[in-house]
Parts: structure tokens; C-alpha cells; sequence
């Protein structure tokens, strides 16, 4: 991680980038056979197997150990929401934010300080999100729908590791892995319902 100076008023402090650490799905046949990717220099890619030799013009994706031919449209239902401490989205590493209309959801969220956290999709291909609903503060009776693909837990993790000259940022970073701990730290993958 590379740190930056940054002094704003009176203020002196260091910053750094926080990118999502995305693991991506596997290429494989109907069967969930594990496929390599062959690219073509004057013709096109195509797909292996390793082990057999076997050629395959296609692929599909291996989500949850099954072959996967992509996600198709946007989310339209979540049957089994997870409630977690109201507070949680703020470690997710957002890519995608939508508002959402939907008083009943609202009220329960707020009066029990809980927000709602699923894996979902937002159109087609293999982008599979973790996905945070939490009770807007600024927009009264609207809440916020928040989707990224990676945690800020994740990566405050590694700086703890990483930070070794700067003592009083070490302390800093380690006090934050109590707080870490806390976190619905459940990968994309394990969220989603396909």
C-alpha cells in the first residue's frame, strides 16, 4: 500500500486507496470440469481441459460448485435476508448505490437499528455483489441500497501486517481489528441464491 500526505485546514494526515480484493469465478464445462483459457492470436480463444485434452468453444462459470452460465437480469427477490447490526455496510467497499422506497422496511430497520445484507446482481454477466440495505439518514422514510464486491475489513487487515515505520498508524489499524471481527465477513458467494 502506498500512503499519500494530505492536509486539509490545520489538519495533517496520510491516505491510501482502498481497492476490493475480487476473486473471480472459475472457467468450466457443463459438468463443473475445471477449463483453461486458450487465447487466439489470429483465430479464436477457445477452452481446455487439462486433464482430458477436451476442447470447448464455451464456458461456464463455477459459482457454489456448480456450472453457471451467468446472471441474468436484476434482482427482483430476496427470500431469506440476513439482519445485521445497523452500522456493518460501512465496511463494504461500495460500487453501486441505489435509493429504495419502502416504508415498512424503513421503520423496522430504524426502530431496531438493524440493516439487511444480501448477495445479489445488478444486470447480466458474473458480477455478483454483497448487498446492504440500511435505513437513510438524510432522505427520512428512503433507504439506501449499497452493492460492492469487496470489504474495507479485508484490506485493513493486510495494512495492519503491512505497517511497520509508522507506530502510532500501526496502533491505530491494530485497535480497528477488534472491529473487524465484528463484521459480517461472509463472502459474496456465500450470500447469493441461484
Amino acid at each position: 500500500m502506498v500512503w499519500y500526505n494530505l492536509t486539509i485546514g490545520n489538519f495533517v494526515g496520510k491516505y491510501t486507496a482502498l481497492n476490493p480484493i475480487i476473486e473471480e469465478y472459475e472457467n468450466c464445462d457443463e459438468n463443473g470440469n475445471i477449463l483453461k483459457r486458450v487465447s487466439g492470436k489470429f483465430e479464436k480463444g477457445y477452452f481446455i481441459n487439462e486433464e482430458t485434452d477436451e476442447r470447448h468453444d464455451k464456458a461456464f462459470k463455477l459459482v457454489k460448485g456448480k456450472a453457471n452460465s451467468g446472471f441474468k437480469g436484476r434482482i427482483k427477490e430476496v427470500e431469506n435476508p440476513i439482519y445485521v447490526e445497523g452500522g456493518e455496510s460501512e465496511d463494504l467497499l461500495v460500487e453501486k448505490e441505489f435509493l429504495l422506497d419502502c416504508p415498512k422496511l424503513f421503520e423496522k430497520l430504524t426502530a431496531e437499528n438493524k440493516e439487511v445484507v444480501f448477495g445479489g446482481w445488478f444486470g447480466n454477466g458474473f458480477k455478483a455483489y454483497k448487498v446492504y440495505v440500511s435505513p437513510s439518514k438524510l432522505y427520512k422514510g428512503f433507504c439506501i441500497m449499497r452493492g460492492g464486491r469487496g470489504q474495507k475489513s479485508d484490506i485493513l487487515g493486510g495494512l495492519i501486517g503491512g505497517v511497520t515505520e509508522m507506530n502510532e498508524l500501526k496502533d491505530k489499524l491494530a485497535s480497528v481489528e477488534l472491529t473487524i471481527q465484528k463484521v459480517n465477513t461472509a463472502k459474496v458467494e456465500d450470500l447469493l441464491v441461484i
